[in-house]
């Protein structure tokens, strides 16, 4: 605990030291550690993002022999699983998903630590833009989070067309509904990550087009 509570008082302070330089806009600053931060994490996003849209077309391209191994060992699931196991190893499917957990490992405590040390500095945090106090929701941010989800996921190519026909509006609505009703400093960050996400999957679908 001593050691998170170190961790958050860190990034605060950093918070505060680049809201001191930008004129001591809260507001700016946050946007610049949530820049900061995603940018410095896209090479590794960017490159996850790319092995899952090749796992998933391996995984389309053996669907046929999937279902056949499934005839075949109908009767046993042993045999099936181990099957299934060979025919992934021999198309190399299940490689690189180390790399996701990666990521998730590095971004979890990373954005955690962020939103703790904003949800800290915003009680003396004043406005920002059109908003009159960081510490309050916004509406038109929500609204402008929403969007720039909507924008990630219809930009992104690595993510099937049913998939996004089903998923694009689940998270356009929880971004909404929880920046609504979230300090706008901590809607500020999520607006600037979320910008990142639009910026990782335009570059994700300009890289694959070598691959079409």
């Amino acid at each position: 605990m001593e050691l998170w509570n170190g961790f958050v008082t860190l990034i605060n302070q950093v918070l505060g030291g680049l809201a001191h330089e930008l004129g001591n806009s809260y507001g700016l600053a946050i946007i610049v550690m949530a820049l900061v931060v995603r940018l410095g994490l896209l090479p590794l996003t960017l490159r996850t993002a790319e092995q899952g849209w090749h796992q998933r077309r391996k995984m389309e391209a053996i669907k046929p022999k999937l279902e056949e191994l499934a005839k075949r060992h109908a009767d046993d699931p042993t045999a099936h699983a181990a099957a299934m196991r060979t025919l992934y190893r021999e198309h190399g499917i299940g490689a690189g998903m180390g790399s996701g957990l990666l990521t998730a490992l590095v971004q979890a405590p990373l954005g955690l630590g962020v939103y703790s040390a904003i949800r800290q500095g915003l009680a003396g945090a004043g406005s920002f833009l059109w908003i009159p106090r960081l510490a309050r929701p916004d509406i038109l941010l929500a609204l402008l989070v929403g969007a720039l989800s909507y924008a990630a996921i219809t930009l992104n190519p690595a993510m099937s067309t049913q998939l996004k026909t089903v998923l694009q509006l689940l998270p356009v609505l929880v971004s909404f509904i929880v920046v609504w009703h979230a300090a706008a400093g901590l809607g500020l960050y999520w607006a600037a990550s979320s910008a990142v996400n639009v910026l990782q999957s335009a570059l994700l679908r300009r890289r694959l087009r070598a691959y079409r």
